[in-house]
């Protein structure tokens, strides 16, 4: 089936991710994401982006795509999830990206807090959020400033979900998951002098974790 596309952007992190508008037979356009995925670690160096296969739901990127369906049922704010692909290299190995719709009107925590100080009320409601998730026993793996996105309305998100699982509660895997964060805000904060970031945004956002 054809259909107009065009890639508007690209950026490069943990994954190369490129932005595309997509326009159906209907004429309605829509903003989505297309996520390659790469290894991390030492093992990069032998193989940039294939990885063992066994079988389509053991895929990195199924079983994101399954993860996001799953907290969309549940009313999370997630991306809302397109399409997985899964292309085989020989018998053993494969290589996954993910396609995902924007979110409208969103910035990441990172971009906004170099731009400017957040309001008390959108630390809170990143507290808040953070706590619906766990509540769900949503695993976040790599919680960090990164990957939380507000929109224009202060209406807070969480995304990139690789390598994240839905967790029995326990004392510690909570309480990892908020220090990972804080780690993060800390990091960024020595790396960049505009970084505006308090320890009383970080009482706040308790506040609203534990509210």
């Amino acid at each position: 089936m054809g259909f107009p596309e065009k890639i508007t952007g690209s950026s490069q992190g943990r994954f190369t991710t490129y932005f595309i508008d997509y326009t159906d037979d209907a004429g309605v356009t829509k903003n989505m994401v297309l996520r390659h995925y790469y290894r991390g670690g030492m093992v990069r160096y032998l193989s940039k982006d294939k990885f063992i296969y066994t079988g389509i739901e053991k895929t990195r990127c199924y079983l994101e795509l399954e993860m996001l369906a799953k907290m969309s049922a549940l009313g999370l704010p997630v991306p809302v999830p397109v399409a997985a692909r899964v292309q085989r290299h020989g018998f053993s190995l494969c290589s996954n990206a993910i396609l995902i719709e924007t979110i409208a009107g969103t910035k990441d925590g990172f971009h906004h807090l170099i731009e400017g100080t957040l309001a008390d009320k959108t630390w809170f409601a990143m507290g808040k959020t953070i706590k619906r998730f766990h509540d769900e026993n949503v695993f976040h793996s790599d919680l960090n400033i990164h990957n939380i996105l507000i929109d224009n309305n202060q209406n807070v998100y969480l995304i990139d979900f690789d390598n994240c699982k839905f967790r029995e509660k326990d004392d510690k895997w909570p309480t990892q998951n908020l220090a990972r964060l804080y780690r993060s805000l800390m990091k960024e904060k020595r790396l960049h002098e505009c970084f505006h970031f308090e320890q009383s945004d970080w009482q706040t956002l308790l506040a609203g974790y534990n509210s």
